[in-house]
């Protein structure tokens, strides 16, 4: 005759050991990389650092080079400015444009395009804003990494170098990595790679700038004939850049420059903004 309680007491026996199991099993996945890291030679350890220092450069790359473009589309689309608190604005289809142009009280034309400098500027308020939230987020605090080596984090220092058909983002960020071994501890010390931007706004800030520059001075309207000059004396600038200007009124104009992708891997890249001649 079977005996229901041994035959329970078992089953119970059996589940038990089943969790002890998978507990261990679970610990080992989890210390595994330091348990592992005991029976490495310094000179290993050191192997393994060089291996994995190429892998977080990249990613590092990967993340800054995606949020900063993600930073200069925002921008772009707001005639080169992040902070926008103060300027002022024309709408058309529902989109808003910074104007670059326009007359004061006294009738003056002011001309508000940032320079380039200011440009970089305004990236590096992105970076504080956001940006480099964003980037932390997209590495996920480099969990990966630190999961298998230590990594001590310098200072963090980002900016933009604008040129005519780039953007080249220069990343300050040293990292100091190390892995300890039975005989001590190897170290490696690394900082990032430059990140290059297939953005031309070198380029499209001189067209916005050849439409501002005709736009200050009195009498003087881009549309037209110094529209058709610009091409002609810049057959190279405009080679890659549409234009094209819709009109609210004849005083108001929402200007959009767009890029034409001819590089592989770049995209499509706008830069908008507006005058107003009232």
């Amino acid at each position: 005759m079977i005996k229901r309680g041994n035959s329970k007491g078992q089953v119970t026996l059996f589940i038990v050991i089943a969790i002890v199991i998978v507990a261990v099993a679970a610990l080992a996945v989890i210390f595994w990389p330091s348990i592992s890291s005991l029976f490495m030679s310094q000179q290993q350890a050191q192997d393994y650092l060089s291996s994995q220092s190429a892998n977080l450069k990249n990613a590092v790359s990967d993340c800054v080079q995606t949020t900063s473009e993600d930073g200069f589309s925002i921008m772009s689309l707001q005639a080169g400015y992040y902070d926008t608190t103060g300027l002022k604005t024309l709408s058309y289809v529902g989109n808003d444009y910074i104007i670059v142009m326009y007359k004061d009280s006294a009738k003056n034309r002011i001309n508000k395009l940032p320079s380039l400098g200011q440009i970089e500027n305004e990236y590096k308020a992105f970076l504080d804003a956001e940006g480099n939230d964003a980037i932390d987020s997209c590495l996920n605090n480099l969990a990966s990494f630190k999961r298998n080596m230590d990594i001590e984090l310098g200072e963090k220092n980002i900016t933009a170098s604008i040129y005519y058909d780039t953007i080249v983002i220069n990343v300050d960020w040293p990292m100091t990595l190390s892995k300890s071994v039975a005989t001590g501890k190897a170290t490696k010390q690394i900082n990032q790679d430059k990140a290059t931007l297939l953005i031309p706004l070198g380029y499209m800030w001189q067209t916005a700038n050849k439409v501002t520059d005709c736009e200050t001075r009195q009498d003087c309207k881009y549309e037209g004939i110094n529209w058709d000059k610009d091409a002609w004396d810049n057959p190279y600038r405009l080679q890659y850049i549409t234009r094209d200007a819709r009109s609210l009124n004849e005083n108001q104009i929402a200007f959009m420059l767009t890029s034409t992708p001819y590089r592989t891997g770049e995209q499509e890249y706008k830069f908008n903004f507006g005058i107003d001649r009232t």
